[in-house]
């Protein structure tokens, strides 16, 4: 599948495919996300298209959907905080789209993105228990955090903390695209 695997960012427009996968993202793993599904499902229409507009453009944050044959198959969302981290929030994949190259798709445009930016390293949480995402983030280079505000921020809330760099050659392209469209100017 991740041949076919596409992943954009969301448009303005994009919330009721928001919507959708954050819902099924919180049916699917309910103590995974710190969200029930009844509060997500409850919320107006108006908020997820002010959720979606403030992640269409700019560097304070971005919501990326994994799309196969047409089909939403994921999401993740990246926030920046300053100076250089890129925090991931509610990265998912649906069941069937599983071991299928979507997650690694998914954090190759938070890199990229991030790396636009000037990001140096991403941080992300994972529930403790959940021992699969755990072995996926450390196949593609994050790493526990043992000490520090992100680990012990993570432990309050039942979760473990984990980071990687951003991959320099990702970085490399994003500062080359920058400079590129800073010539066109």
């Amino acid at each position: 599948m991740s041949s076919g695997v596409q992943v954009r960012r969301i448009t303005s427009g994009g919330w009721q495919i928001l919507r959708q996968l954050r819902i099924a993202a919180l049916s699917d793993a309910p103590d995974a996300f710190g969200q029930p599904v009844t509060t997500a499902a409850a919320q107006p229409d108006w908020e997820w298209m002010s959720a979606a507009r403030a992640a269409s453009e700019g560097d304070r944050r971005a919501w990326f959907v994994a799309w196969h044959e047409d089909r939403p198959v994921g999401l993740v969302q990246a926030r920046r905080r300053p100076p250089e981290d890129c925090l991931v929030f509610s990265m998912w994949v649906s069941p069937d789209a599983r071991r299928a190259g979507v997650g690694r798709a998914l954090l190759q445009s938070v890199d990229e993105w991030a790396a636009g930016w000037g990001a140096r390293k991403i941080v992300l949480w994972v529930v403790a228990g959940n021992d699969v995402a755990a072995r996926f983030y450390e196949r593609i280079g994050f790493t526990v955090l043992r000490d520090g505000p992100d680990a012990e921020s993570g432990a309050a809330h039942g979760a473990f903390a984990m980071a990687r760099p951003i991959e320099r050659q990702v970085a490399g392209a994003a500062q080359a695209r920058l400079e590129e469209g800073a010539g066109a100017a």
